[in-house]
């Protein structure tokens, strides 16, 4: 394999300060003893700093002001350049580690969406990569990840990855952070549904803005972000604040039944489970109504899924519906018309309820 992608450019070779004192000293054709008794200083302390081996002090800067007629800043910033490549070279040692990280990420997804710099080198990738999680290393990525407080609702489906699934997530907080919003009133969003159920009925590039505005006005960032690799998210539910929350939705589904089915389900969480979980990820097909392996997280996924099929459909409507046992598209049409809902959604519950079979209904 060829490992020249992996090669580290070595910086400079780092100055100490202590090397401009010494040419000092030798243009006014002084000794180290010299400048002691001029200074004050002790002959030690003008030794270690000559030799490397001592900073140049603040206090020691002023004193060499005076004696050198330069600024205590000139030294001062010899000093700081010289701890800042001292710093940066230690970074560059153990940045080879970095490659390794960064490669279970979606590095290539990322730089599809604009959100990483176009790079095919292995090292800028990884900076690139810690920039966009704001931390500045692996450790901490993995102490944000750690501590972050997702309940994950999983299924058996998808071969998933933590490193992908902090990716997505971090696309998620990225495209919400230009979305202005009110505070979050619980009342205020139960209010909001039949306004938000009528987005159902209006073309994605119509009703998904309109669906955005209803929420951002009710304290809810609502935010659509491509799939990607090794997550099988649906959506996700999280509160940023503790007035302002954000439901995102993975475009993996492409159907009305799915795609809103999904907001309507992570709407529920908000709204029923804010107490329990602060942060909820959902791993899921089908309509999320498929097994989770976590257990303790089964009762509200059902309590979620309930919500979302009953405000859709009303539980009442569609018993009616059913008992008529008539389910033609021009049926399913003027029902879908008479609740105010796609009628792709009234299909893809009937679907699930095997009143109509997999291909039925599709067009």
């Amino acid at each position: 394999m060829d490992n020249s992608e992996y090669k580290l450019v070595e910086p400079c070779a780092e100055i100490h300060p202590g090397a401009m004192l010494l040419e000092y000293l030798e243009s006014n054709c002084w000794s180290q003893a010299d400048l002691a008794r001029r200074t004050g200083l002790t002959p030690k302390t003008i030794s270690e700093i000559c030799a490397g081996k001592a900073p140049i002090s603040l206090s020691t800067s002023l004193t060499l002001e005076k004696v050198f007629h330069r600024p205590a800043h000139f030294w001062l910033n010899l000093q700081r350049q010289y701890d800042e490549d001292i710093a940066r070279r230690k970074i560059m040692n153990e940045s080879g580690s970095w490659i390794w990280w960064s490669k279970k990420f979606p590095i290539k997804e990322l730089q599809n969406l604009k959100l990483l710099p176009d790079s095919d080198n292995a090292l800028t990738n990884a900076e690139a990569l810690l920039s966009y999680f704001r931390v500045s290393s692996p450790d901490g990525w993995k102490n944000i990840w750690n501590t972050s407080e997702i309940s994950f609702r999983q299924t058996r489906r998808f071969d998933v990855s933590s490193e992908c699934i902090s990716a997505w997530l971090r696309v998620t907080e990225h495209y919400s952070e230009s979305i202005p919003t009110s505070e979050f009133v619980r009342d205020d969003v139960l209010a909001s549904i039949e306004a938000l159920r009528k987005c159902t009925v209006q073309r994605a590039e119509k009703g998904i803005p309109n669906a955005q505005a209803i929420c951002a006005s009710v304290g809810i960032k609502l935010v659509i972000v491509p799939a990607f690799s090794k997550t099988g998210i649906s959506g996700c539910a999280r509160w940023l604040s503790s007035n302002c929350a954000l439901i995102a939705i993975s475009d993996r589904y492409k159907t009305d039944d799915q795609l809103w089915f999904t907001f309507f389900h992570e709407l529920a969480h908000l709204l029923l489970h804010r107490k329990s979980h602060k942060f909820i990820v959902d791993n899921a097909v089908d309509n999320l109504f498929d097994k989770v392996i976590d257990a303790p997280m089964q009762k509200q996924e059902e309590e979620a899924n309930r919500f979302a099929a009953d405000t859709l459909i009303p539980p009442t409507e569609l018993a009616e519906f059913i008992r008529a046992a008539r389910f033609t598209d021009e049926s399913i049409k003027t029902f879908s018309t008479h609740l105010g809902v796609a009628p792709g959604i009234t299909v893809g519950r009937l679907q699930h309820e095997e009143l109509l079979k997999p291909h039925q209904g599709n067009k």
